[in-house]
């Protein structure tokens, strides 16, 4: 039988207003499932601005789309953002083609997320 590696969240503070959300593994069924509830809990609740750190995730499924798409409006509700950075060119290729793009910013880096969401507070 085949084993499967979990795929993880980790949620960091970064700064006052912002809060990172880093995620490892594939956004399949499977992975969605093992990371929506630490994701919920890291948004609901906070005033914060959210950048999702995509750089760890090789894949993504219809099943992540969908939960990036109901945090983000979550969030547009409080007037908060969500933010997408340092997917690899594979799933930046998905995102786009479901038309992310129109809907989140997407940035290369973390780095230029974080600077950019500094900036625009």
């Amino acid at each position: 039988m085949p084993t499967y590696d979990p795929t993880i969240v980790k949620i960091e503070e970064h700064s006052k207003g912002l809060t990172l959300v880093h995620i490892e593994g594939d956004l399949d069924s499977m992975g969605t499932h093992m990371v929506q509830n630490d994701f919920t809990r890291a948004a609901k609740g906070s005033k914060d601005d959210v950048i999702v750190d995509l750089a760890k995730v090789g894949f993504i499924s219809s099943a992540g789309m969908a939960m990036l798409l109901v945090k983000g409006k979550a969030l547009r509700k409080n007037e908060q953002k969500l933010v997408i950075a340092a997917a690899s060119t594979r799933v930046l290729e998905v995102l786009s083609l479901a038309g992310f793009h129109e809907l989140f910013d997407l940035y290369p880096t973390l780095e230029a997320a974080i600077e950019k969401i500094k900036d625009q507070s």
